[in-house]
């Protein structure tokens, strides 16, 4: 009985690994759902809130809109709903993975999860990690980006991520000392990291 958050650098097979670990403990997988959940928490489309999520530009738009009426910016930017503001964001984004941590038996892919549980007890927090040359493979192989375009890719999701977990976590924001366990997966199949994974919270 346990909650295993898991965090990750893009293309280093997280979420894979969060799905197979999860069917094997017969545990709940949360993913794409917990953002599904915010988005109809703050009431906006899903497209606004990713966006939110993966640019640091996105923050622009939100100043903008303050600046002007709603019907006004619905009117110049086409968005027929409001915008996301990041204090709505992070109380709903707590709030929603406290509420899913009660429920046990839980694996949650990303989110900073881990931050948000660092004091709830029962709880274990991996974080995967992977060279570049190991992620962009895994790029090419399994996310269907051009080899061409891997490395970029790479590159602008890790300044997103970074951006978002700064804002989410403050200072600190990816201290080694949050996680039980650091998994190199340009070393491990995800096979072992899963037994590994199993032995820890047992």
């Amino acid at each position: 009985m346990a909650v295993i958050t898991i965090s990750r650098d893009y293309a280093s097979g997280g979420r894979k690994l969060g799905r197979s670990l999860a069917k094997k403990l017969n545990y709940q997988y949360v993913d794409k759902s917990l953002f599904q959940k915010i988005a109809e928490d703050l009431d906006v489309s899903e497209t606004n809130l990713e966006s939110f999520e993966k640019s640091r530009e996105y923050r622009i738009s939100n100043v903008f809109y303050k600046l002007f009426s709603r019907d006004y910016v619905k009117r110049i930017v086409g968005y027929d709903k409001r915008m996301v503001e990041e204090k709505e964001y992070q109380d709903s984004l707590k709030h929603l993975i406290l509420e899913t941590a009660k429920e046990d038996n839980v694996v949650i892919i990303g989110r900073a999860a881990y931050f948000f549980l660092k004091d709830t007890p029962n709880c274990f927090h991996i974080r995967l990690s992977a060279p570049k040359d190991s992620r962009k493979r895994y790029a090419v192989e399994n996310l269907n980006i051009p080899e061409h375009q891997a490395e970029s890719v790479l590159e602008r999701r890790d300044i997103n991520s970074l951006w978002f977990r700064r804002l989410i976590c403050g200072e600190g924001y990816d201290s080694v000392y949050y996680f039980h366990l650091i998994l190199n997966m340009g070393f491990i199949q995800p096979e072992k990291a899963i037994d590994i994974i199993i032995a820890l919270i047992r």
